[in-house]
């Protein structure tokens, strides 16, 4: 049995204007990939124009049992991506099947359970980044807060310690990077953003907020 899967074998006759098989159909000859095309009246082969990188954002679809993620080719500018090397890094990190598409961009498919480990771990990374800032803070950063989407954070300080301690005003970035990150992958958010509500821990008024990205 034969099953048409529209794509049909190498022909050396093919090229732009010359009779095709079927309507939508793809075939390669020269280097070069032809699509079937109805053109007066007729079926003929068209030079198929190579897409251009994508500059789309991350795209997050989850289905019933598994999460499609597609990263933009935009993404891997500047470094050479392979579908071998990007099977490689799955096998080591569990993230699930990478498919490096046409356009560049990479396309991850993995289960449920993958996707949120992939979540937890980026949670932690950014708990493990906020206990740090307090741990070196001197007492100026006092306990920090967010909501389960990351994008409004509440920072305890102490007030007086906290004016006095300029590299503490760096959080903002800090965090920002990370939820930013987090965001993405988990709900696709392409212009993702955050806030956070600086809290004199005496008074518990706000007196300060800071966005990422800064609003101009």
């Amino acid at each position: 049995m034969i099953f048409e899967l529209g794509f049909y074998p190498v022909s050396a006759s093919a090229k732009t204007g010359s009779p095709c098989p079927k309507l939508n159909s793809t075939t390669s000859a020269s280097g070069k990939t032809y699509t079937c095309i109805k053109k007066n009246n007729k079926l003929v082969w068209n030079e198929s124009v190579k897409p251009k990188p994508s500059d789309a954002g991350v795209t997050v679809n989850k289905k019933v049992f598994s999460v499609v993620i597609t990263i933009p080719a935009s993404w891997y500018e500047g470094t050479k991506v392979t579908q071998k090397q990007l099977e490689a890094d799955a096998a080591r990190d569990g993230t699930g099947k990478p498919t490096l598409n046409a356009d560049g961009s990479v396309t991850w498919r993995m289960s449920k359970a993958e996707h949120k480990k992939m979540m937890f771990d980026m949670k932690k990374s950014l708990d493990d980044y906020i206990q740090e800032a307090i741990d070196d803070s001197s007492g100026a950063l006092r306990k920090i807060s967010y909501d389960k989407e990351m994008k409004e954070f509440k920072v305890f300080v102490n007030k007086a310690k906290y004016e006095e301690d300029l590299s503490v005003g760096m959080l903002s970035w800090g965090i920002g990077i990370t939820a930013s990150f987090y965001q993405m992958f988990n709900s696709g958010v392409n212009d993702p953003k955050i806030s956070l509500q600086l809290i004199d821990e005496t008074t518990g008024k706000v007196f300060e907020t800071q966005f990422f990205p800064p609003k101009d």
